[in-house]
């Protein structure tokens, strides 16, 4: 009987040792964070300074969540918008978060086409026949960038009579990529060589080329696609040389740097050889757009124009 007391006494005094030990450990504090958000375009660096974190939980205010617990890491987001992005950290004590509000601008690609939210069937934008000085005109390719030559013919569209249902076509871009062409009565703007060369509905062959539009009877193709995009370009032109004589041009380049540009499966604007739209400038009311077209007949898969017009958004 003796020694199961000694036993049990034994038990009891290294229970409360165990209990005691236990009580003299700091508990482990709540963690702590510190969010910094830095923006470039569409993308933001997330930086966080934590302390005591077990866990981590982002949400980034678009519906997209992660548990990234690096100390530093990138996001980028899909549309425009203003987002509040949150990171909160736990451990067994609790939790707490941080967060920072973001203001995403929009690109050009989602100025041209909208987002799923703001224009679901799209983005229709219309020829506008407003002159606007210093942005339209029209006149020969240079080697340079095309928005610095000196036009030959200010209003475009007012120089070429005749022309009227075709100004309304529509073309709506969406933000999957695809091309709704609406051309009017079945009529499309194209180049005076493309009608005749390519179209075979314009002048007589005995067009010895040159700077025109016409109206041209055009079915647009099913599942028309669009791209843009934004970098260098070298393209093959005829350059306006009057000391060539008696040709007056010569085959060169036209190297452009950083450019935007539309490539249209199909087209955009005017029927034309070369399918690619140069942009000037775009924003939420005006996209100023430059047309290569071609008008020497003996080169003719070269563009010589360059016709710069306006295109706004329909009402």
């Amino acid at each position: 009987m003796r020694k199961l007391f000694v036993f049990f006494g034994l038990m009891v005094v290294a229970g409360f040792m165990a209990v005691n030990l236990t009580s003299c450990e700091d508990p482990i504090p709540e963690p702590t964070v510190k969010l910094n958000v830095q923006k470039d375009g569409h993308k933001v660096v997330l930086a966080i300074i934590a302390t005591d974190a077990t866990s981590y939980a982002w949400d980034y205010g678009d519906g997209k969540t992660s548990v990234v617990s690096t100390a530093s890491h990138e996001y980028t987001y899909e549309y425009s918008g203003e987002y509040t992005i949150t990171v909160t950290v736990t451990n067994e004590s609790g939790s707490n978060s941080a967060s920072e509000k973001v203001t995403i601008d929009p690109e050009p690609a989602e100025i041209i086409s909208g987002t799923p939210t703001t224009n679901p069937n799209g983005k229709t934008w219309i020829l506008d026949k407003k002159y606007y000085a210093g942005k339209n005109g029209a006149g020969p390719l240079i080697t340079g960038l095309p928005i610095t030559l000196d036009f030959l013919v200010d209003n475009v569209l007012e120089a070429f009579l005749g022309l009227g249902t075709e100004y309304d076509n529509e073309y709506t871009f969406k933000y999957d990529g695809s091309l709704v062409i609406n051309n009017k009565n079945g009529i499309s703007l194209g180049g005076t060589y493309y009608s005749f060369a390519v179209a075979q509905t314009g002048p007589a062959p005995g067009f010895e080329g040159g700077m025109g539009l016409s109206g041209i009877s055009y079915a647009p193709k099913s599942g028309g696609k669009w791209e843009f995009k934004q970098g260098n370009l070298n393209l093959d032109v005829v350059i306006e040389d009057p000391a060539n004589l008696p040709a007056g041009w010569k085959e060169g380049k036209l190297a452009l740097t950083n450019q935007m540009y539309i490539a249209p499966t199909d087209y955009f604007g005017f029927l034309e050889i070369t399918k690619t739209v140069l942009i000037k400038e775009v924003t939420s009311e005006h996209m100023h757009v430059i047309f290569l077209m071609h008008g020497v007949p003996e080169a003719g898969t070269k563009p010589s124009t360059a016709i710069h017009v306006t295109f706004i958004p329909k009402k």
